[in-house]
Parts: structure tokens; sequence; C-alpha cells
């Protein structure tokens, strides 16, 4: 007897409940890289931006824990996500090549803004999903939760602005 074989993606059912065990997987790797770079940054307003997102990222994995609880395929668990652990690890690279101060967290900020666009594309086609499997609910929540990764985005993008004038000054 040989392996037995992972189930394969056979329909857009499928390929839509791993796209949101994928970013349950996502938002509970961020909720931990959150917490190290609140420690981490050393701008006020940007330890505030990473406080406040993280305090958006537990509801993000309400959300999916949710929608995944009125899934029929019985499968709960977030699937691993090797390109958000390789987007979190590079935020810990930054944090250990280099000083505390402005040019760390503009480092820091760079790495969360390839988070904050991984997110957005990947909250964007799970919504369109839904959309396409007429699961409206799960359409809103995702939509409500792409919104607020967007406004985070933009959000670090002003601060990057600033704190990018400091680094450059430091």
């Amino acid at each position: 007897m040989g392996l037995p074989t992972p189930n394969k993606i056979k329909n857009f059912q499928s390929l839509y409940s791993l796209q949101v065990r994928y970013l349950l997987s996502t938002e509970n790797q961020i909720v931990k890289g959150l917490q190290s770079m609140i420690e981490q940054a050393t701008d006020t307003q940007l330890k505030q931006a990473f406080q406040s997102h993280l305090q958006e990222t537990e509801i993000h994995v309400t959300r999916l824990q949710d929608i995944l609880a009125r899934m029929n395929d019985g499968d709960v668990d977030n699937k691993k996500d090797p390109i958000t652990a390789a987007l979190v690890g590079s935020g810990v690279n930054i944090v250990k090549e280099s000083e505390a101060g402005a040019v760390r967290d503009a480092g820091l900020i760079a790495a969360a803004r390839k988070i904050e666009h991984y997110e957005i594309t990947s909250y964007g086609r799970a919504r369109d999903w839904a959309k396409l499997l007429s699961r409206n609910e799960d359409a809103a929540l995702l939509q409500k939760t792409l919104d607020e990764e967007k406004h985070a985005d933009e959000l670090l993008s002003r601060i990057s602005e600033r704190a990018n004038s400091s680094a450059v000054a430091a």
C-alpha cells in the first residue's frame, strides 16, 4: 500500500475552502509577527499602527473561523501558508540585521507593507470566489477585511513617508 494522496482541488468550492484556510494561517502568523514588530519598533506612531492592526487581525481570525465553520467540507484547520512565513521571516531578518531606530522602523514598514499587499490580493480572490459560489455573507465579511487591509496599507504608507525621511537624516 502506498501513502495516501492529499485531497486534490476539484472545484471552486475546494479552491475557495483552501484559500480561506490559507488566509487563516496568514492571519495567525501575522498575530505573532505583529507582537514582535510592536516590541521592535521605536516610532510611537508606528507602534500604535501595529497595535491597532494586531487588534484588527485578531478580528480577522474570528471572521475566518466563522466562515470555515459554515462550510460543509468538514475541514476547519488552517493550511500553513509558506508565502506568509517567508514574508514574516523577512521582517525577522530586518530586526536581526539592523540597529534599533529609524532605519529599522523603515525596514519594518517595508516588511509589513509586503504582507499587506499579499493579504489584499488574497482577500480579493477569496471574496470573488465567495461571490461566484453565492456565499454572500462570506463575501461581505471578506470585503470588510479587505477594506481594513487596504486602510492598514495606506496608514503604513503615510507613516513610511515620514519615517523614511527620519531614517535618511539618521
